[in-house]
């Protein structure tokens, strides 16, 4: 099944997975089709194809496109060719306007990922600040990508380039330019549904050929595609929540009136190096902070809220549902909200409401899946 999500027609799941549900056990009570928990367990167990990733690339180049990026992202951007660094931009009043990955493809030129919806007004924000010898241009019509993740993604992968891709020649947020199956890539080994593997960028033409490529030499390796429900699902179990939130767009996990630290961001900055925005950033953070996103399970797992639906501490009410996804993995029911700091501890009872009446939760340590990384870090 398809859907429109940010003017694409992109797979929301496939409806042909419903055929292996008898290898996995899933839940009963989840009104998602039966093929989303297949795509997510069998991601997890073997490995998964994505067709569409809805990012928007965005090229920077130029002579001082260098000096440019340290000085206007808020992490340290003083990385070689080939590195990738997670970061954030912030405006003059040191405010978020998102959270991308830049990745430096050459000396002089990089390539960040951003979410399609916040892609203008980064753009702009850039083209303000930076010199008349940086370029910095939409790519969204230049690419393309496949994403294939999960335990078997370097099985597949392997045998059709020369590349060696395992972690130890291709480390965790690290890219490199290579062929597979004779399609030039831009490979980074990211994930954003906490597996081992690989977002795949190429030109949209070689697009089907590197598809049908990938699936080929997945066919002995239970190999599936997998639609964006499962991706939502998978990320809200990895705790990666900022980035692309839910499909429409209609609710932001940072706003103006969050810093970056209470959106649990704080890894994305590194206050020793001087960044756009940075001052009055600073400004803020002398403030104390009273609010924090907090990641909740719900109780019942057969309760999932909407979003907006109110959070109440001890009767009051304390914020709102802004995230909410069914993790099958973990088989829990996974809301994010803003609590105030004083409720924001792991173990803290929370209520949430759901179709006019309240039910239980309690705010958890994230990620809830693989704390620690190893399944994307490490070879399977």
């Amino acid at each position: 099944m398809t859907d429109s999500i940010v003017g694409w027609e992109l797979p929301l799941y496939y409806d042909t997975n419903e055929k292996r549900r008898h290898e996995f056990e899933l839940p009963d009570h989840v009104d998602e089709p039966t093929a989303v928990g297949v795509e997510v367990l069998a991601t997890r167990q073997d490995v998964g194809l994505h067709d569409g990733l809805v990012v928007t690339p965005v090229e920077i180049w130029g002579p001082s496109a260098p000096e440019f990026v340290q000085r206007v992202f808020t992490n340290d951007l003083d990385i070689s060719p080939g590195q990738i660094r997670y970061t954030l931009l912030l405006d003059d009043d040191g405010q978020y306007m998102g959270d991308v990955i830049v990745n430096r493809l050459e000396q002089n030129r990089y390539f960040m990922l951003t979410a399609p919806s916040q892609a203008d007004r980064q753009i702009e924000r850039l083209r303000d600040i930076a010199s008349e010898d940086v370029c910095i241009i939409n790519q969204d019509d230049a690419y393309t990508c496949i994403g294939v993740f999960g335990p078997k993604a370097g099985k597949v992968v392997q045998p059709l380039t020369d590349t060696d891709m395992s972690r130890d020649s291709f480390p965790f947020f690290t890219s490199q330019q290579l062929e597979i199956a004779g399609v030039p890539v831009i490979a980074n080994a990211v994930s954003y549904v906490g597996e081992f593997g690989w977002e795949l960028w190429t030109r949209p033409g070689y697009e089907p050929r590197l598809w049908e490529a990938l699936w080929e030499s997945g066919q002995d390796h239970s190999i599936l595609p997998f639609g964006y429900i499962a991706l939502f699902s998978m990320s809200v179990e990895k705790g990666f929540t900022p980035y692309e939130t839910n499909l429409d767009q209609t609710i932001d996990m940072v706003d103006p009136a969050h810093t970056p630290f209470e959106a649990n961001l704080g890894h994305a900055i590194d206050l020793e190096t001087d960044f756009a925005g940075k001052q009055a950033l600073e400004r803020v953070l002398d403030e104390s902070s009273h609010r924090q996103l907090c990641c909740i399970t719900m109780d019942d797992d057969r309760v999932l809220p909407d979003l907006e639906e109110s959070v109440y501490v001890d009767g009051d009410e304390v914020g709102e549902v802004i995230r909410s996804d069914y993790g099958y993995t973990t088989r829990q029911n996974v809301v994010y909200a803003y609590l105030p700091s004083d409720h924001s501890d792991p173990e803290t009872k929370v209520d949430v409401e759901s179709d006019g009446r309240r039910y239980s939760g309690t705010v958890r340590e994230e990620p809830l899946y693989d704390p620690d990384g190893e399944r994307m870090i490490r070879d399977p």
